[in-house]
């Protein structure tokens, strides 16, 4: 189901499905060293080393923390191909972090090779398990900052980010209280969000794409769209406010980023 109606949402009740609760937050905070202050306008660089759960994490990436003293929702930022935390996550984090936001990102194996290199879980592009156990260890490194609330947090991605994202909801679905992408969706691919992690996922999930986008075609969000309308998932599909938009002008929209901060406003991760 494509919806051109600007703010056109699904709210209802995800049937059949119990709640569950979020699962503990788990991370070796002697483990993780930054570089930098987490509240400066560039925030701050952290490495992660630590083997968890018997899994073997060599991580790096950045965070955001807003400057007043408080504590505040966190969320995760995922970049897309060829990208990195350095940059289109950078960016967008440090506009969540200006929303009262903790942000953090990883780098994922979508990455330049050489920015890539030595990051463990080993992975592929996109929705692979390995980028997925990355995204979820970032989750899980926003409890060694103070100013972070635990009971709210929030996943973003762009393009094969995007792809991450769908595929974190679905095999976390509980750890999320609300979500959103651009230029991303489900297709039977090695990359994109596999149907079946879709099919699991209950968190309210907004939805960015324009027709106009040649990179990752409009058939992928229509496709999740689809997933989470039949599972009565709240959602919310834009694609009329994007007209004519590239694959990399939706990136960083501000009309977008301003529904994204919306969106989170009404399920409760920003006040």
């Amino acid at each position: 189901m494509r919806s051109f109606a600007l703010g056109a949402v699904l709210c209802l009740a995800v049937a059949g499905r119990a709640a569950a609760a979020p699962a503990p937050f788990q991370a070796d905070c002697t483990a993780l060293r930054w570089t930098g202050d987490p509240r400066s306008t560039n925030g701050a660089r952290w490495t992660y080393a630590s083997v968890d759960g018997g899994i073997a994490y060599s991580l790096e990436g950045v965070v955001f923390v807003p400057a007043a003293d408080g504590k505040y929702p966190g969320v995760v930022v995922s970049h897309g191909k060829g990208g990195s935390p350095y940059g289109y996550s950078s960016q967008v984090a440090r506009v969540m972090r200006g929303w009262g936001m903790v942000a953090i990102a990883t780098m994922y194996a979508h990455a330049p090779a050489a920015d890539d290199a030595g990051n463990l879980p080993i992975a592929t592009d996109g929705a692979s398990a390995g980028n997925v156990l990355r995204a979820h260890k970032a989750r899980d490194l926003l409890s060694c900052f103070r100013a972070f609330d635990q009971t709210s947090v929030a996943a973003h991605g762009h393009s094969m980010g995007a792809y991450v994202t769908g595929q974190l909801l679905g095999t976390h679905p509980q750890d999320f209280q609300a979500a959103s992408q651009t230029a991303g969706g489900v297709a039977d691919g090695p990359n994109a969000t596999q149907p079946a992690a879709a099919e699991e996922i209950t968190t309210p999930f907004q939805v960015h794409h324009s027709e106009a986008d040649t990179t990752v075609p409009i058939a992928f969000a229509d496709r999740l769209v689809a997933i989470l309308a039949a599972n009565q998932v709240t959602h919310d599909y834009h694609v009329a406010e994007y007209t004519g938009y590239s694959h990399a002008q939706i990136a960083l929209d501000p009309g977008m980023l301003e529904r994204v901060r919306l969106w989170y406003q009404e399920h409760g991760v920003l006040p």
